[in-house]
């Protein structure tokens, strides 16, 4: 079996690195030539010369920054292998991805990722799936190796599920950064804070490092601001595509990113919209 694979960013060569552990051969691409270097000592990886070259696999996974990379890509698609598209993309271009496809759609899977780097690498990813429920079964072999896949339903409601989550998650985060203000007037130690709220209805298993790291002032390299609230606005557009025009504590939160971005912070997580909380509350010791 081969799975072909364009964009070899965090997401996509840690896919790759799961795939080609289970013995998979991986055809990669990416426009950056120093990032399929970096397979060049696996037997299992081939160095695309071109997108064509990855419709030669019976799998091509999609992991690119934005729709328009996901039309520009498919305009050299002529059928045969079934499309996993990673990307996250609103529900507008979803619809222009689809129409772009035509009689191709039906190759076409929505396989939306949540969790991150970190899991593409171990093939612990949740993935979530939409479009034709037999192309997923189909598609489960791959699917498994990556981690846990769930079938939702249609293109839509796949794509609609992975904002709704990255809302909540990024909500939680924003909590979190006003809660480490407390935590840390507190004098409390940092684990201990993480696992007394865990303990209780403030559990957040996914967010609970982000408010160690917030309670620290101590960043790991994972979702940066700029991103996350470019995905934020993202779904807000969609949910107002679905006539849900109002969505308060959504469109507070992406204020709030809004202005610790443009204050400088964020460049390596979300997380440090904590940095903000410590500046609109003075507080002592608050900056490195």
């Amino acid at each position: 079996m081969k799975v072909g694979i364009a964009g070899l960013g965090r997401m996509g060569s840690g896919m790759a690195n799961t795939l080609l552990r289970n013995n998979v051969d991986v055809f990669g691409y990416d426009i950056n030539r120093k990032a399929m270097d970096k397979f060049k000592s696996s037997a299992h990886f081939i160095a695309a010369k071109n997108i064509s070259e990855l419709f030669s696999c019976d799998y091509v996974i999609l992991s690119l920054p934005e729709g328009n990379n996901v039309i520009d890509i498919l305009k050299s698609y002529k059928g045969g292998s079934i499309i996993m598209d990673t990307t996250t993309i609103s529900l507008n271009e979803l619809q222009k991805i689809l129409d772009s496809l035509g009689d191709y759609k039906s190759n076409y899977l929505s396989c939306k990722l949540e969790k991150g780097p970190q899991e593409a690498n171990e093939g612990k990813l949740a993935l979530f799936l939409g479009g034709d429920e037999q192309l997923y079964i189909k598609s489960l072999e791959i699917l498994n190796i990556l981690g846990n896949p769930m079938y939702i339903g249609t293109h839509y409601q796949a794509t609609m599920m992975k904002l709704i989550s990255n809302m909540i998650g990024t909500a939680v985060v924003d909590i979190f950064g006003e809660m480490s203000v407390l935590i840390r007037k507190l004098g409390i130690d940092p684990k201990i804070a993480t696992g007394a709220l865990s303990m209780g209805g403030a559990n957040s298993i996914t967010q609970m490092f982000r408010l160690e790291w917030q309670s620290k002032d101590e960043f790991g390299e994972a979702f940066s601001m700029e991103l996350a609230q470019h995905v934020i606005e993202m779904a807000l557009e969609s949910a107002r595509d679905l006539g849900v025009s109002s969505l308060h504590l959504i469109e507070q939160n992406n204020l709030m990113m809004k202005l610790a971005k443009n204050m400088g912070f964020g460049s390596k997580d979300v997380a440090e919209i904590s940095k903000l909380y410590w500046n609109l509350n003075d507080s002592d010791n608050h900056l490195r």
